[in-house]
């Protein structure tokens, strides 16, 4: 590229950037001090009586990942910084212009998808009486429960935000397959699918695709809960699925909003996020309109019917609120290769805002993924779960696709 074409970065992505970094910044201090926020804001009921004599850690003392962090991070920009050389742009623009035909992308999605379901199908409790199938989550007992007593959940309780789609989804897969862990099964497999599928659309490379899908396989937390009916995956498959159609089928796209969130309340908090997605796509302007209205719309009427029909109570706690930044450093202890890379990824998709404006989208749905969990235990009290940051492998997984494998695409 000539010097005379070098695109300079737009104000988009100035604000985009530094709102992105700024939140990932501020989760990684969970990271570097886990016990930092938990021994400034937390409180307990004494505190209140003046009786502040309890058990404290030391808000400053580093943490497991702390020092791999740093190192990581010093190694990856020292290796940018110092190794802009000809020859190392050349491999990079190789493996950018890589390309794989749709037969072949096929094949490899299929290979894939037959060599996780080999190795999953057995946490799949066949041939055992439904009253004996468990899990070892609490959340289950009370699921279970719920589910065999729902027989006149429609209609007396749709108007609450009640798992609706969920809790079919589990009846229909008890009723098809006589197991209800048969269908959460398939919507890991369909959120594999989705991803490949997303990720080509929006970097333009099957390539990327495929790397996306197998960062998402390889997470220990997409793993632990991929068969599981009282954590399945239903929400975030549905919601990538609206944001893919989007740009595949616009019409679709608020459909299958409101169904990820009949699958779990918490994409409320994805809105605006769509909404960004959608304003910063390359649809036609009238479309633009058409679905961020009725996004917008979708969220008013969730927040005033899950503030006046639901048994959640919804109230305003900063202390709270950043509390709920240290549950990153915990719910992702075990998946160390999305917290040690996060920091690169961040600034490698600002750089490709210059090429693809999709690098945009995806810094503000990393970011909105991130604040969720403080925003859950700020505005409500309800606890985060590790489950809850399933979408942030994704988006993280469909980035780094993205980025090996940019391209000029505007």
């Amino acid at each position: 590229m000539e010097k005379n074409e070098i695109k300079e970065f737009s104000k988009v992505s100035w604000a985009v950037f530094l709102f992105t970094i700024t939140v990932v910044l501020i989760s990684l201090v969970s990271v570097v001090f886990p016990a930092l926020f938990t021994e400034t804001f937390f409180q307990n009921e004494l505190d209140g009586y003046g009786i502040s004599e309890h058990f404290s850690l030391n808000p400053f003392e580093i943490g497991g990942l702390a020092l791999p962090l740093v190192v990581t991070n010093i190694i990856i920009f020292g290796m940018f910084y110092f190794f802009k050389k000809r020859e190392l742009v050349e491999r990079i623009d190789y493996l950018r212009r890589f390309k794989i035909s749709r037969k072949i992308s096929i094949i490899i999605v299929i290979i894939i998808i037959l060599g996780y379901s080999s190795v999953s199908v057995g946490e799949i409790q066949f041939g055992k009486n439904v009253s004996e199938i468990g899990e070892i989550y609490g959340d289950w007992d009370r699921l279970k429960h719920k589910l065999s007593n729902m027989e006149n959940i429609w209609p007396e309780e749709v108007a609450s935000f009640e798992p609706h789609v969920k809790h079919s989804l589990l009846k229909i897969s008890e009723a098809v397959f006589g197991n209800f862990f048969v269908i959460p099964f398939l919507s890991s497999i369909g959120l594999l699918i989705i991803t490949y599928l997303f990720t080509s659309q929006v970097a333009h490379s099957r390539l990327a695709g495929l790397i996306s899908m197998l960062l998402v396989l390889q997470s220990n937390l997409f793993l632990t809960f991929d068969t599981s009916a009282a954590f399945s995956s239903f929400w975030i498959f549905f919601y990538l699925l609206s944001l893919y159609l989007a740009i595949k089928a616009w019409p679709l796209s608020p459909i299958f909003y409101i169904v990820s969130i009949f699958s779990k309340t918490l994409t409320l908090f994805f809105g605006p996020m769509s909404i960004f997605f959608v304003l910063n796509s390359n649809m036609k302007k009238q479309q633009k309109i058409i679905v961020a209205v009725s996004i917008l719309i979708i969220i008013i009427i969730g927040i005033t019917i899950s503030t006046t029909q639901t048994s959640v109570e919804v109230k305003w706690s900063a202390d709270e609120f950043w509390l709920g930044f240290s549950a990153f450093a915990f719910q992702m202890r075990l998946d160390s290769i999305f917290v040690l890379f996060l920091l690169p990824l961040i600034v490698g998709l600002f750089i490709i805002t210059k090429t693809n404006r999709h690098a945009n989208s995806l810094l503000i749905l990393l970011a909105g993924t991130l604040l969720s969990a403080p925003f859950v235990t700020g505005l409500t009290d309800q606890t985060n779960q590790p489950y809850r940051f399933l979408p942030f492998i994704v988006f993280f997984s469909i980035s780094v696709g993205m980025i090996f494998t940019n391209r000029k695409i505007r």
